[in-house]
């Protein structure tokens, strides 16, 4: 009896089969991954739009933008709120501000910990998906903190309060008890940032050694981040020693207004590889002395390849490279400087 050859792939052919296949997935995985982020960015500009709108109808209603951080001057009861705390009825999110005892501080777990550990969901980056809660313990408290990735401008000089010791100017539009409307933008608002971004933190360890690179912040030399605060007015001295104590909580606390919590300022360019740090203690419970020299040194940061998105005072928002000069990205970040800004 004769028997007809049997069809098949032989091992070789198997081989070059799923070689083939490899190279193809291997050619289309970037190209997934490329049109993933790109969704995840159109999907963050997007919340920084809504952002804009809350903000321009706060605006409209108060004929001001909310204070970037509310300071009263009673020792012990700073409250600390920032703006975002005043802009949750305008984003659609009334409960939660009706929840806010605002005649307590921003940082009280008892009294503040449903805001405290509400995450909002237009609050957040997608392309930053590292944490999405952050826990700490105050005064024997546990208190579980929301994060966002959208920090307010506090301009181009070291201080967020008026009252800091030097009498240097703020030049961005939220700082300490600000009240700046579009009157006070005089640099215009389409060329004024309001907001940009920063990553969250991804922890760590909890002092620096002047050499790893990390997504927290430092404090300024002798801080001790409870009974000293030295206000930061030399960047180069104060914010590069090994020893300094590392804050892991970059991004941490929408409702609070603070340096690294909630604020960032433009003296480096977007995603500038130094470090970022923060003088003066913000914490609602300290004294007027530490919170008139609240400080800081903190760049706008992403994980979108290349820049960050900026959402300027009329609402529009652009993305940023990296490489914009620095001159034009100070420029962006003062609201009356009288700077004449050309970039593309």
């Amino acid at each position: 009896m004769s028997h007809g050859r049997r069809s098949g792939m032989t091992i070789i052919e198997l081989l070059v089969v799923i070689s083939i296949t490899g190279v193809l997935v291997a050619m289309l995985l970037p190209a997934i991954q490329a049109a993933r982020e790109a969704a995840r960015r159109a999907q963050c500009r997007n919340h920084l739009r809504q952002i804009g709108l809350a903000l321009n109808s706060y605006h409209a209603t108060h004929n001001t933008f909310p204070p970037g951080r509310l300071r009263t001057l009673v020792d012990g009861q700073g409250r600390g709120f920032s703006a975002y705390a005043f802009l949750l009825p305008y984003l659609e999110a009334g409960s939660l501000y009706n929840s806010i005892d605002f005649n307590a501080n921003a940082d009280d777990p008892v009294a503040n910990g449903t805001a405290l550990g509400q995450t909002i969901a237009f609050f957040l980056c997608p392309s930053d998906s590292v944490r999405t809660l952050q826990s700490s313990v105050v005064n024997g408290n546990v208190v579980n903190s929301a994060v966002h990735n959208y920090p307010l401008n506090t301009g181009t000089t070291f201080p967020v309060s008026p009252r800091n010791p030097r009498g240097v100017a703020v030049t961005g539009v939220f700082f300490e008890n600000s009240h700046v409307g579009y009157r006070e933008v005089t640099d215009g608002s389409s060329n004024t940032v309001c907001i940009s971004e920063t990553i969250k933190s991804e922890g760590g360890p909890a002092v620096w050694d002047n050499a790893s690179r990390t997504s927290g912040f430092v404090l300024t030399a002798g801080n001790d981040n409870a009974t000293k605060g030295p206000e930061l007015v030399d960047y180069a001295s104060q914010c590069h020693q090994a020893g300094l104590l590392l804050q892991q909580t970059r991004g941490s606390r929408w409702l609070y207004g603070a340096p690294g919590h909630s604020m960032y300022n433009h003296l480096r360019p977007p995603n500038d590889p130094d470090v970022d740090c923060r003088g003066g203690l913000p914490h609602s419970i300290r004294t007027n002395y530490w919170w008139d020299r609240l400080s800081l040194n903190i760049a706008a940061r992403s994980r979108h390849s290349g820049g960050v998105h900026a959402l300027f005072c009329d609402g529009h928002v652009q993305f940023v490279s990296n490489s914009i000069a620095e001159r034009v990205w100070q420029a962006l970040g003062s609201r009356n400087e009288g700077e004449t800004v050309s970039w593309d």
